[in-house]
């Protein structure tokens, strides 16, 4: 057919965009659902999930993972694994301090949890006019720029 062009992502995912907040809106979703995406809130609900089953506790984990947990952290951990083994770009780095690291994943976890959720939860959040969404959100675009800072300085010393 002539005269038609290909479609660019980039208004169709605009126009996903707004689509999506008016229906959460029409639909009075607050907040908005963004639990298939969340890294940190599937983590999450996959330890308190073992927790619970396995030492009885009694911690929460949202209704998604009520019967089984969402594996998502799993999945990208496969996943990456076998990208990178594929493209032949997998190879093990060493940090140069293993407490240092574990306890950045422990900072990074629990402020993610904190704020709600990822970085796309916080968008979605900040979308549907949530507080805790903007203030979340502006927090991880200070953070962001901050640690680039950081790591600029750190490459010329």
């Amino acid at each position: 057919m002539t005269g038609t062009r290909p479609v660019s992502a980039v208004p169709m995912g605009i126009i996903a965009g707004i689509l999506a907040v008016a229906a959460g809106s029409f639909f009075d979703v607050r907040p908005p659902e963004a639990y298939g995406v969340c890294m940190a809130c599937h983590a999450r609900d996959l330890v308190n999930w073992t927790l619970n089953g396995v030492v009885r506790t009694h911690l929460d984990v949202a209704p998604a993972s009520l019967f089984f947990p969402v594996l998502t952290p799993i999945g990208v951990l496969i996943g990456a694994l076998i990208a990178s083994k594929t493209s032949g770009e997998f190879r093990w780095q060493k940090p140069d301090s293993s407490v240092k690291a574990f306890l950045y994943g422990i900072f990074v976890m629990n402020f993610a949890l904190l704020a709600g959720g990822c970085s796309i939860r916080l968008l979605l959040r900040t979308a549907a006019g949530e507080a805790l969404g903007l203030i979340g959100f502006g927090g991880m675009v200070i953070g962001v720029v901050l640690g680039t800072f950081w790591l600029r300085w750190r490459a010329t010393q």
